[in-house]
């Protein structure tokens, strides 16, 4: 029996994303015009899961819940309050970095330091 070569196309990862991107625009159109506002809004949002310690996770929820916003919402302010003062020099991380045993992160932070203050 004789083997054939089968060769997968390569794209470009540029490419692939236009594609891509191309091909969710054109979702969205045939989507109700009701729809296609909020469709578009989705698709600009980046999601992300973090793992959160309880009492921080609580910390937050009450806040937001005294505020009247979202957790969402409130967890993006402080962060990107934090990356500007990272930004700026004004964050130490060293104090709290562990070795890790993970092979793809060379440190952990321990944050047990910051809720002991």
């Amino acid at each position: 029996m004789a083997k054939t070569d089968k060769r997968r196309p390569v794209i470009d990862p540029a490419v692939a994303d236009m594609l891509s991107e191309m091909e969710h625009k054109k979702r969205i159109s045939h989507l109700p015009k009701s729809k296609q506002g909020k469709a578009r809004k989705n698709a600009r949002r980046h999601k992300v899961g973090l793992d959160l310690p309880p009492d921080l996770h609580e910390s937050l929820r009450q806040i937001a819940e005294r505020e009247r916003i979202s957790v969402s919402g409130l967890a993006s302010f402080y962060l990107h309050r934090g990356v500007i003062e990272h930004q700026a020099g004004k964050v130490e991380l060293s104090a709290l970095k562990r070795p890790s045993r993970c092979a793809r992160f060379e440190y952990i932070l321990d944050l047990a330091e910051l809720e002991n203050s």
